[in-house]
C-alpha cells in the first residue's frame, strides 16, 4: 500500500551543517582565543558529546524538555545551557565558555550554515508529484522552519515539525504522535524515513509506522537501508510502497 505522507529526519539525510556542527563551536570559541580538544568532539567522542549533554530531561522513553521550551526564548536558554556542558567536554573553562555558548546558540542557527543533499530536492518533487505529502519531524533547532523555507523546501514539504517546538526529543513517542497529528494520518498510512536507527526506524516502528534507514556512507552494514533517497522513487514515478 503507498503511503498517504512520508516524514523525513532532517540533520544528515534532507540536509546539514556547512561547515559541519563542530566547525562551528570552534569558529565561535576561537573569537574569544580558545581553542577547543577536537578530540572530545569526533570520532567515538562525537555521539556522548551530543548525547549526553541532554541527561538532565531524560525519561525511559526518550528525552522530554517541553517545560523548558515552551517559547522561542525559554529554548535558547535551554540551549546556552546544553552548549555549556558541551564546550566544557571539550575542555573549556572559566567566563569566557559564556560568551562562547550564547555565540554558538547563535551561529547555529543561520541558514547560511546549512545545505541539501543533491538527491533531496528530486525526490521530493517525485513524491510531492506522485501525491504523496511530505513533512519534517527532527530534533533540532527552533529555527528549522525557517532553515527549510531559506533551503527552498516551500511547496515541497507541508510542514516541519522540530524538537525544539515539539518538546520532545526521537524517540520519545510524543514526536510521532505529534506527527502523526499533524498530518492526519494513521500510522498505517505513513513512512517515516531517517539516518538514525533509533530515532527514525524503531522508534517509528513502535508507534505502528513503516519506516525505512538511509545510509548514505554505507556503514550501517543492512542490506534493507537505502543509499540515497532517489531509491524512495519506483520506475515511472509511482508512489513508493509502505513496508
Amino acid at each position: 500500500m503507498p503511503p498517504r505522507v512520508v516524514f523525513f529526519d532532517f540533520h544528515d539525510t534532507l540536509g546539514c551543517y556547512e561547515p559541519e556542527h563542530v566547525a562551528l563551536y570552534e569558529q565561535a570559541a576561537a573569537e574569544y582565543g580558545v581553542s577547543l580538544e577536537r578530540a572530545a568532539l569526533d570520532g567515538e567522542a562525537r555521539r556522548p558529546w551530543i548525547e549526553d549533554a541532554w541527561e538532565e530531561w531524560r525519561t525511559p522513553v526518550g528525552v522530554d524538555h517541553s517545560a523548558a521550551s515552551t517559547d522561542a526564548a525559554s529554548y535558547r536558554r535551554l540551549r546556552i545551557a546544553l552548549t555549556r556542558r558541551r564546550l566544557a567536554a571539550a575542555g573549556v573553562t572559566g567566563s569566557v565558555i559564556e560568551p562562547i555558548a550564547d555565540r554558538v546558540t547563535e551561529i547555529e542557527s543561520d541558514p547560511r550554515h546549512f545545505r541539501l543533499f543533491d538527491d533531496t530536492r528530486p525526490a521530493l518533487s517525485a513524491l510531492t508529484a506522485s501525491g504523496v505529502r511530505c513533512y519534517i519531524v527532527s530534533n533540532h533547532l527552533w529555527e528549522l522552519p525557517e532553515v527549510a523555507s531559506s533551503l527552498g523546501l516551500d511547496g515541497l514539504i507541508e510542514s516541519v515539525l522540530t524538537s525544539a517546538r515539539i518538546g520532545y526529543r526521537k524517540p520519545h513517542p510524543a514526536v510521532y504522535a505529534a506527527a502523526l497529528r499533524e498530518a492526519g494520518v494513521a500510522a498505517g498510512e505513513a513512512l517515516f524515513v531517517g539516518d538514525s536507527w533509533e530515532h527514525d526506524v524503531a522508534g517509528p516502528r513502535r508507534a505502528g509506522m513503516a519506516a525505512l534507514l538511509i545510509d548514505r556512507s554505507g556503514s550501517s552494514g543492512r542490506d534493507d537501508a537505502i543509499a540515497n533517497l532517489g531509491e524512495l522513487i519506483p520506475p515511472g514515478g509511482e508512489r513508493p510502497a509502505i513496508g
